[in-house]
């Protein structure tokens, strides 16, 4: 299949450099991220209380309705942040693949 866009930007050859180039830093970035993911989530405790608090019921507390400026809080929103990151990441390098003849 002829794929024209190809065709055009394969005329200039410090384009399709800059492209190559593009590809290996949104790779590293995508590598970056997940090992950054890896970290955060490995550094939260888990959602469950225990079996106590089914037991008692009491579930709401100060500490509970203020989680999101804890610690805790913090990490994950960084956790949820470069997980939109990396797939924002993942699309753009999969539309350059597009771009980039002998690659896919």
């Amino acid at each position: 299949m002829f794929n024209s866009m190809a065709y055009l930007i394969a005329a200039d050859a410090g384009l399709m450099d800059f492209l190559a180039w593009t590809k290996i830093i949104l790779v590293a970035l995508m590598g970056i991220g997940a090992i950054a993911i890896i970290i955060l989530v490995l550094c939260q405790k888990g959602n469950s209380g225990g079996g106590m608090q089914a037991l008692t019921g009491n579930s709401e507390t100060y500490y509970s309705q203020n989680k999101g400026s804890t610690v805790e809080g913090r990490l994950k929103r960084w956790t949820i942040g470069i997980a939109i990151a990396i797939a924002v990441i993942t699309i753009a390098y999969f539309i350059l693949l597009q771009f980039v003849s002998g690659d896919a």
